[in-house]
């Protein structure tokens, strides 16, 4: 390649005059042999310019093999740099990898705070530091789409227990009032019948006591009306058997009064006065009438001289 370049320089032959020994211009073989130097020291040698055109070519050569070796490095790295990439599906079975193994921690750890919160001899303090570390581990293991699903199951349960609990307190106030009204109820029944105690009247009655809905004339039901109803254990007067009338607590009063051989003893208008003042009705017939007759309408009183005049004071 040297050689190709070298012999494809143009080489140029010049001659400055005659020959040697020509005389003919009046000059003389020393002053020819000067002009001869001349033209050598005027431009560059042979010599020089076949150094430069090697040095030049030597310098092509190095610069193509710096090049050369500069790209089969870049090659180089960028295989190796392939056969160290990841991925997507190797990076995936490292994160899974490592949260899995995470996970395994974490439920470790969980376990240890279960165990010793089992203990039952742990300080209410001591319990409670534990619980709340508890929630915090469970928290910072969920994800975000687990933490919202706890949060609103947290919410859910919340509501629930506020429900119940307004369920549970409605019906202990509606329980409390409705006891209330019947306790009052019976109580004024037994006053106006001038029972000798309210309180044991009330006590009989209340078992058979209950809030139902008002009825008209008709024995309609009304609508967002209730009054207390007793079921009285009465006793049929054509027959004499036990049967249950559902009446009001003054009729239930009442209709006691009426039965002086069971309840006789707890009104006042049932004892006999003078003589044996105290005896209850159904004592013995002697003296004056057990029942203030002023207080018995007409129908009651013709209907106590039929079925029970010693109670009036009237031999049978």
């Amino acid at each position: 390649m040297v050689n190709e370049l070298l012999y494809s320089f143009p080489v140029l032959a010049c001659f400055d005059g005659g020959e040697t020994g020509d005389t003919g211009d009046g000059g003389d073989d020393t002053g020819d042999t000067g002009d001869t130097g001349d033209n050598n020291m005027g431009g560059e040698s042979l010599e020089t310019r076949l150094k430069q055109a090697e040095d030049n070519a030597k310098y092509a050569r190095d610069e193509a093999d710096r090049k050369g070796a500069e790209a089969r490095q870049v090659a180089a790295d960028a295989a190796q740099a392939k056969e160290r990439a990841f991925s997507q599906e190797d990076v995936n079975k490292f994160l899974a990898e490592d949260r899995r193994r995470h996970q395994e921690k974490l439920s470790k750890l969980e376990n240890s705070y279960k165990v010793i919160l089992d203990d039952k001899t742990l300080a209410t303090e001591q319990r409670e530091k534990l619980e709340n570390e508890l929630r915090d581990l469970q928290a910072s293991n969920r994800t975000k789409a687990q933490q919202i699903e706890f949060d609103r199951k947290q919410e859910q349960k919340k509501f629930e227990q506020e429900i119940s609990g307004f369920k549970t307190s409605a019906i202990k106030w509606e329980h409390m009032y409705k006891d209330s009204v019947i306790q009052r109820s019976l109580q004024d029944a037994a006053i106006a019948a001038e029972a000798f105690s309210p309180s044991q009247i009330v006590g009989l009655l209340r078992p058979v006591t209950e809030m139902r809905a008002a009825t008209d004339e008709e024995g309609n039901e009304l609508d967002d009306q209730m009054v207390p109803k007793v079921d009285f254990p009465d006793i049929d007067e054509t027959t004499g058997e036990r049967i249950v009338t559902l009446c009001t607590p003054q009729e239930a009063v009442q209709r006691m009064k009426q039965l002086p051989k069971i309840h006789g003893n707890l009104f006042r208008a049932n004892v006999v006065s003078g003589i044996g003042s105290g005896a209850a009705t159904g004592g013995v017939a002697s003296g004056e009438g057990r029942i203030d007759v002023t207080k018995l309408t007409p129908e009651q009183y013709r209907k106590m001289r039929k079925e029970n005049p010693e109670a009036l004071g009237l031999r049978r």
